[in-house]
């Protein structure tokens, strides 16, 4: 963890996936990136997930901020992951 934590980019931070994508389950539920998916955290940080099944359109998404955690250090290592 230390090793990505040094290695971290702020150059990466424009291009991260989570900025511009969802992650979408089997089941429609929405997630900020595939890792958020796998750690079961759900878009935006709430408490449920969001479903694809709720949306009119993605501009339904507006402003949901992008959940973070230490996994993030990851993507914004060295080149980064996007």
């Amino acid at each position: 963890m230390q090793l990505l934590v040094d290695a971290f980019n702020p150059v990466t931070l424009d291009a991260l996936m989570c900025k511009s994508h969802v992650s979408v389950a089997h089941d429609g539920s929405l997630f900020d990136c595939d890792f958020n998916l796998a750690l079961n955290t759900p878009l935006g940080g709430k408490s449920t997930a969001r479903s694809i099944h709720d949306l009119a359109s993605l501009s339904d998404l507006g402003n949901t901020p992008v959940t973070t955690g230490s996994h993030c250090f990851g993507c914004t290592a060295g080149s980064g992951s996007s």
